[in-house]
């Protein structure tokens, strides 16, 4: 007659499923964290590559003018003075502005890449596609 299908092969197949599945969620997890983290560093590693270039020409920049002031004002301490005073006020300014621009730059980048949806996802769990 009718025979009952073996309920604890059921339960054992379901088990090992389950299992394959969260380790292979997880490995996609992983990847997916580890992707962005790399993703973060390089635009850090990016960022500080060009702020120290960007710092080195002003840096040389500063010292041409310095020295052309100098000339100008018949003063070697007058040229260097009045650059360094330059820069005191530009501190001056971006401290008491209070909105730290750079900063939340930085945040916003990292947040974007930390929630942006990854593009290998299957087109159930992925949002855009909903």
């Amino acid at each position: 007659m009718y025979s009952e299908p073996d309920k604890t092969a059921f339960f054992s197949d379901l088990k090992n499923l389950l299992i394959e599945y969260l380790q292979v969620r997880l490995e996609l997890t992983k990847a997916a964290a580890f992707e962005k983290i790399a993703r973060i560093v390089a635009y850090l590693l990016i960022g500080f590559v060009a702020a120290l270039l960007f710092f080195f020409g002003l840096l040389f920049l500063s010292l041409f003018l310095a020295d052309y002031l100098s000339e100008l004002f018949a003063s070697r301490l007058a040229g260097y003075a009045s650059i360094a005073l330059f820069y005191l006020v530009l501190f001056a300014i971006v401290v008491s502005s209070g909105n730290n621009w750079l900063g939340r730059k930085i945040t916003n980048v990292i947040i974007r890449i930390l929630f942006e949806q990854t593009q290998n996802l299957p087109s159930d769990e992925n949002p855009q596609n909903q």
